[in-house]
């Protein structure tokens, strides 16, 4: 990996369930950390809590993979308790109110990234944000950012009803906005494809 590829960019990475965007990520963070960035670097991961159960009822072998770090890196990591909302609720209006406490939570995690005053983050997933959250508010926080290495879902899984639209709708936005500024990257199981860059 050449870091070359990402330092000093906006990198967005978009796959499905399983699709490897969160490995792509970590292998990104630690070329950075063996560079000797650590200390420049923040990492929010969003990655939600699913109980084990629930992934088996699903049939799903795993999802929202941590972004840890490597010991001694130096990377102040931010993380708090994110939950899936569509996994691990019964109706539209639950999976909605889960959303809110989620970008509420998140907020947080904003307001303690910007007094760390460093100016590579990685974030581990977007798409946990965008589903209550503020499209600006993320893209003013990348903004101030010299390097964002970014990750989300977006796929033909989303499913239906208001919280699946509001999350395409803002991963919309927010593609649009690293296709401006840097690149989308589309992972697929076994592959990746650079959509877009400047």
């Amino acid at each position: 990996m050449n870091i070359r590829d990402y330092l000093d960019k906006k990198t967005l990475i978009l796959g499905d369930v399983n699709s490897g965007k969160t490995t792509l990520t970590r292998e990104i963070l630690y070329g950075f950390c063996r560079r000797g960035l650590g200390g420049r670097i923040a990492v929010m991961d969003f990655a939600p809590e699913i109980p084990e159960e629930v992934l088996r009822r699903r049939g799903l072998a795993g999802v929202g993979g941590r972004l840890d770090t490597p010991r001694g890196c130096g990377a102040a990591t931010l993380r708090a308790t994110i939950v899936a909302p569509r996994l691990t609720s019964l109706s539209e209006e639950e999976a909605m109110e889960k959303a809110g406490r989620n970008r509420k939570v998140i907020d947080d995690l904003f307001r303690r990234f910007e007094s760390l005053e460093r100016d590579i983050l990685f974030i581990n997933d977007a798409s946990l944000y965008l589903q209550a959250g503020d499209l600006d508010r993320i893209t003013g926080l990348l903004e101030k950012t010299g390097t964002a290495v970014v990750n989300g879902y977006f796929g033909e899984k989303l499913g239906r009803g208001e919280l699946s639209r509001r999350e395409r709708e803002a991963m919309k936005g927010l593609s649009a906005w690293f296709r401006s500024r840097g690149t989308v990257i589309a992972v697929k199981a076994g592959w990746r494809e650079d959509e877009s860059s400047c």
